[in-house]
């Protein structure tokens, strides 16, 4: 028999408003990608680089004290990071702001929360359980570019 998870109501909106605010920060990551892909279009058209890539970093913190000892992390640090591919060149990864991501079995509290990609890399790759996860204070999204220049040795 299958071991079903049960949260109170008070979990179940806890959960899918800390889905619905990590939602909007990948609708504001979309929207500065795409001004950052224009930008980094017109350096390459100017030769200025050769090739670039956008990537984030997703970092979770949790300030208790339990969940630290059990996670053997000390208090204050970072508790869980994911890098997340947001596209490289042309090539955005729509499924990253668009598919809904929740693998749940309909039998489970949470089942019927849309989840967003970011809410499914806490929930299904990380080590940290569900009551982990209702214990998140901050998560930050750190945005990387690379500038990528090509030294073509065979010409």
């Amino acid at each position: 028999m299958k071991n079903i998870e049960k949260f109170s109501g008070e979990q179940v909106t806890k959960l899918n408003h800390l889905n619905e605010l990590l939602k909007k920060q990948e609708k504001r990551l979309l929207m500065l990608s795409k001004k950052l892909q224009s930008s980094l279009i017109e350096y390459e058209e100017k030769k200025e680089i050769d090739h670039y890539r956008l990537d984030c970093l997703l970092q979770v913190f949790i300030e208790n004290d339990k969940c630290h000892i059990k996670n053997d992390k000390d208090k204050g640090t970072l508790i869980y990071e994911e890098s997340l591919f947001i596209y490289e060149k042309e090539k955005l990864n729509d499924l990253f702001y668009t598919d809904d991501w929740n693998w749940l079995d309909s039998s489970h509290s949470f089942s019927k929360i849309s989840f967003c990609y970011s809410m499914y890399c806490i929930a299904s790759k990380s080590k940290l359980t569900w009551e982990d996860i209702l214990l998140i204070d901050y998560i930050w999204i750190d945005i990387k570019v690379d500038y990528l220049l090509m030294i073509n040795t065979k010409k």
